[in-house]
């Protein structure tokens, strides 16, 4: 079954890193920090759940970024853009 909800868009950093120049053109909710790729992943989740068709903001240490990455099937490092939705994180390009 296909989600009937807008997914959510999350873009993650690396922590510390300069933001990338294209984030200026999206239109940014809320921004959050995590660490930890257990953590990431989780507010990552539930961001998504309270932000659905809405972007938003996670800056978090560029390892674990990559290691929540992974766990949920997606490849690439920092920074990046997903949907998130009930079918899971999909990989989109950035703006």
């Amino acid at each position: 079954m296909t989600d009937l909800q807008c997914p959510a868009t999350a873009v993650l950093l690396g922590d510390g890193a300069p933001d990338p120049p294209w984030l200026d053109r999206l239109r940014v909710a809320e921004r959050f920090t995590g660490s930890g790729p257990g953590e990431l992943v989780r507010l990552v989740e539930d961001t998504a759940d309270l932000f659905r068709g809405e972007t938003f903001v996670v800056a978090a240490p560029a390892a674990d970024v990559v290691s929540a990455l992974r766990r949920r099937g997606v490849g690439g490092g920092v920074p990046v853009v997903v949907e998130v939705d009930s079918a899971g994180w999909r990989r989109v390009s950035a703006p």
